[in-house]
């Protein structure tokens, strides 16, 4: 796996940052850059995204569980566990890490995470409904479609500003996506690194249950939700808050699913604030075991 970092280098980051679907750890260099200045931070490159190069295939791939066991295995490299941050698919996969290996963990802010509906994760569990959805679903079928081909990134750049998904992303975001989010074609050109085709399926993958996991969730919770287009119903929002009545939620007026983009110093301070809660539960227990 790939990744970025900021900060002073320890054997272990105070914080792992996990990006949305599609997009890569340097398209986040913005947010997470002046982190450095306090904590040590990594961000990686997903399976079939930026320059890792772990098989990305698409057959089987029916959950986002393949990215919870690849985040899994690095954490376990590191000597004390970790806050992790992540947005959008980012987010769900550092919840189902959170879930899973609560040792591994002392902290989570979740930016935007993708938590289905009761009746739309139903549907994802029908037979063949990855694949099926691949074909039907809108959010798959554009992806599919995307353009993956450009002569430079020059000219990637110019194509994404101002247009789709891109259309709130400050330009130097755009470079930084670019910069990671195209390689070589071999042939002189590039192509993105996230191919349509997996991109498509990433959308699909949805038999995982962010629920489990954050019932088994022991650390700090810091969760923002965008006001428009969220991926997290407001409903589902009171229902974390029942479910873990310690933790900090909120919605940012005016902010859209690219709310790290659009309001970096909200998403900045959510991840700040759930690194020095983890910080601080870590003295707590340290002053325990003394």
């Amino acid at each position: 796996m790939a990744g970025i970092a900021f900060g002073a280098e320890t054997p272990t980051p105070d914080i792992v940052f996990m990006h949305a679907t599609g997009f890569n750890a340097l398209t986040y260099r913005a947010l997470l850059a002046p982190l450095g200045d306090k904590f040590h931070v990594l961000a990686l490159d997903a399976r079939g995204h930026g320059r890792t190069e772990l098989p990305a295939k698409t057959w089987g791939y029916t959950s986002w569980q393949r990215h919870r066991d690849d985040l899994i295995a690095v954490l376990e490299h590191f000597t004390a566990p970790v806050t992790l941050a992540g947005h959008s698919m980012g987010a769900t996969v550092s919840l189902l890490t959170a879930g899973a290996r609560t040792d591994l963990v002392s902290g989570l802010a979740l930016l935007e995470p993708v938590i289905l509906p009761a009746s739309a994760r139903a549907m994802s569990q029908l037979p063949l409904a990855p694949m099926l959805q691949r074909r039907s679903m809108p959010l798959a079928v554009g992806a599919a479609k995307r353009r993956s081909a450009f002569a430079s990134r020059e000219e990637a750049v110019e194509a994404f500003a101002g247009r789709g998904v891109f259309k709130s992303f400050p330009r130097e975001v755009i470079a930084d996506y670019v910069a990671d989010g195209l390689i070589e074609d071999g042939a002189g050109a590039f192509k993105l690194a996230c191919r349509p085709q997996f991109e498509a399926a990433t959308y699909c993958a949805q038999r995982h249950d962010p629920w489990s996991a954050l019932r088994k969730v022991t650390d700090p919770l810091v969760l923002l939700r965008a006001e428009r287009h969220s991926t997290i119903s407001e409903a589902s929002m009171h229902r974390i808050a029942a479910i873990k009545a310690d933790a900090r939620v909120a919605t940012v007026e005016g902010a859209g699913h690219m709310l790290p983009m659009e309001r970096p110093d909200r998403a900045r301070a959510a991840i700040e604030t759930a690194a020095m809660l983890a910080r601080a539960g870590r003295k707590y227990h340290d002053a325990l075991v003394q």
